[in-house]
């Protein structure tokens, strides 16, 4: 689009990317400029992916490929900084068929955060007491120690139970 020209999508009060098969930028809205400090003009041609970093990179390509290669659109979810996003792929079509993605983003509500962090921090919490159980089950010769295998056992048990949990908890966010 030319600079004078504006797309109905400049009027949309939520960052949205517009990209072609391949996953490279043709358009962002004035909202996504202002959002992530992003000019128009240096996006087009870009990696949409390039936009963002760690997980938030892996989620834009996966969702891309799987918009471009036949899904109907694809719900995710990115952290870009301090701020969380719920994020919608869907695919552009013309009549000879699908010609690209765009993909709309809007603010995590504020408490989905705070369980997100939650939900780290309880995993992160997970991680480690298994290790811990696992080292103590090596340094007393869990073999000799009937009684704190066991209760090693058990400790290991109510861990995978707990990430169990932990799994859940991260599936119900990324639903919405």
């Amino acid at each position: 689009m030319s600079g004078g020209s504006r797309s109905l999508i400049d009027f949309i009060d939520a960052p949205v990317l517009v990209g072609d098969p391949e996953g490279r930028a043709v358009y962002v809205n004035a909202c996504f400029e202002r959002s992530f400090s992003i000019s128009r003009e240096s996006v087009t041609g870009e990696s949409l992916a390039s936009f963002f970093q760690g997980g938030a990179r892996e989620a834009v390509l996966s969702a891309v490929a799987s918009v471009c290669g036949g899904a109907p659109s694809s719900r995710f979810r990115l952290r870009e900084g301090h701020k969380g996003w719920m994020a919608l792929a869907s695919p552009l079509e013309a009549e000879g068929g699908r010609v690209g993605v765009i993909i709309v983003l809007m603010p995590e509500p504020p408490g989905e955060d705070r369980l997100q962090t939650f939900r780290r921090d309880v995993q992160e919490s997970l991680d480690e007491l298994a290790t811990c159980l696992a080292e103590i089950s090596q340094e007393t010769g869990g073999r000799r120690l009937p009684r704190g295998r066991l209760l090693v056992s058990d400790g290991l048990r109510a861990v995978e139970r707990m990430r169990k949990w932990a799994s859940l908890i991260e599936a119900e966010l990324r639903s919405g």
